[in-house]
């Protein structure tokens, strides 16, 4: 099983506010991979913060975690999704469609808390596994 966390995951993660987040994190650590398009959301995190420990981490996860490239079977991916959700009315972010897509192509499952969104991909695998508390 592969998972992609969305930003919004690593996010939360490095808060370290929540427990169960953080022990299914390092549970599935081995089976982790960093999307480059996410990775460029946490580089312009880091950036816009200034803060050198915020920088640390996302270096941290670009040595740790093995880091999806965006291909050109992503690419075509991306336009059938998109294709498909504006058809039907269910458009999502830009790059929560790329996200999508690059996780088609992995098989992934998409680790995140915008399950609202992710959900109208038809065959994508979403988990959410962050506590509710």
């Amino acid at each position: 099983m592969i998972y992609l966390p969305d930003t919004n995951v690593f996010s939360r993660f490095f808060q370290g506010r929540d427990p169960d987040l953080a022990r299914r994190f390092i549970a599935e650590y081995p089976h982790l991979r960093l999307s480059v398009l996410v990775l460029g959301e946490l580089e312009f995190g880091a950036a816009k913060s200034g803060i050198a420990r915020h920088r640390a981490r996302v270096e941290r996860l670009t040595t740790d975690l093995e880091v999806a490239p965006w291909t050109p079977e992503d690419a075509r991916h991306y336009g059938r999704i998109r294709a498909e959700l504006e058809r039907t009315g269910q458009k999502i972010g830009t790059f929560d469609t790329l996200i999508a897509a690059q996780a088609l192509r992995l098989g992934a499952t998409v680790v995140t808390h915008n399950l609202r969104e992710f959900r109208r991909v038809p065959g994508l695998r979403v988990e959410d596994w962050q506590s509710t508390a």
